[in-house]
């Protein structure tokens, strides 16, 4: 009888495994092409996961089942709980990194003089989220992204305006408008799956003999970013800094 229940988890098991990474990669490709709006996707992804959940659940249901039959034979509940668990790897990683973030989508290295979008809302729907200066969204940063600042260059402008177009490119992100007087570059990031697009914006500006370094990187959809918006920034600073040693 244990064989037998076994056999029926480890076929389901399989089944769930293999068909809630191919909901993953349709929601996705389905709003990368703009067929299906965020809520839909998001909500498909969802569902692939409690599928790939319940493919690891009778997997390892199976596997115990069969283990302990007489007839049982665990290898086909085992590969089937191996396949859910690399299907649940990275949406778990995503959750495990932006669990305790703030419920923002907006951040910026100055709190005080946040650079303003002038091109972007051009590229911006009418249902996309706000670009305009939230005080709580500025305070909820301050509390939180501790770290998040500008980067200081000794160098002149124009040579700093150059170094961070070069790492602007480096991005891979989409460019929609820089002016080199003007110090600024505003440009569109996209996440690898759902391709999910965040602005940004660079600002170069002369300050005490060097040059000052600011950016801005908010999110398109969704209430929360989980730390991808601060993250970017990180990332970008990092490389701005290296760049300029």
């Amino acid at each position: 009888m244990g064989g037998k229940i076994s056999g029926h988890l480890a076929v389901w098991a399989l089944r769930l495994a293999i068909f809630s990474p191919l909901v993953m990669l349709i929601a996705g490709g389905l709003y990368r092409l703009r067929f299906v709006d965020f809520q839909l996707a998001l909500l498909a992804f969802a569902g692939a996961v409690l599928l790939a959940a319940l493919a690891a659940l009778f997997g390892l249901v199976g596997a115990v089942l069969g283990a302990r039959g007489e007839q049982g034979k665990p290898a086909r509940a085992l590969s089937a709980l191996v396949v859910a668990l690399l299907v649940l790897v990275a949406p778990l990683n995503t959750v495990r990194q932006g669990a305790g973030v703030p419920m923002i989508h907006d951040i910026t290295t100055d709190l005080e003089d946040p650079p303003i979008f002038v091109e972007v809302p051009r590229k911006r729907s009418v249902s996309d989220n706000s670009l305009d200066i939230d005080a709580e969204v500025l305070a909820a940063q301050k509390a939180y992204y501790t770290d998040i600042g500008p980067t200081m260059l000794p160098m002149a402008k124009a040579e700093a305006f150059a170094l961070v177009r070069e790492a602007v490119e480096v991005s891979g992100w989409v460019v929609h408008a820089e002016n080199a007087n003007l110090g600024y570059i505003e440009a569109t990031a996209s996440t690898p799956f759902f391709g999910f697009r965040d602005d940004v914006i660079i600002r170069v500006a002369e300050e005490a003999g060097s040059v000052r370094v600011d950016m801005r990187s908010a999110s398109r959809v969704g209430l929360s970013d989980l730390g991808v918006n601060a993250g970017r920034i990180r990332d970008f600073m990092d490389l701005v800094a290296q760049k300029a040693n």
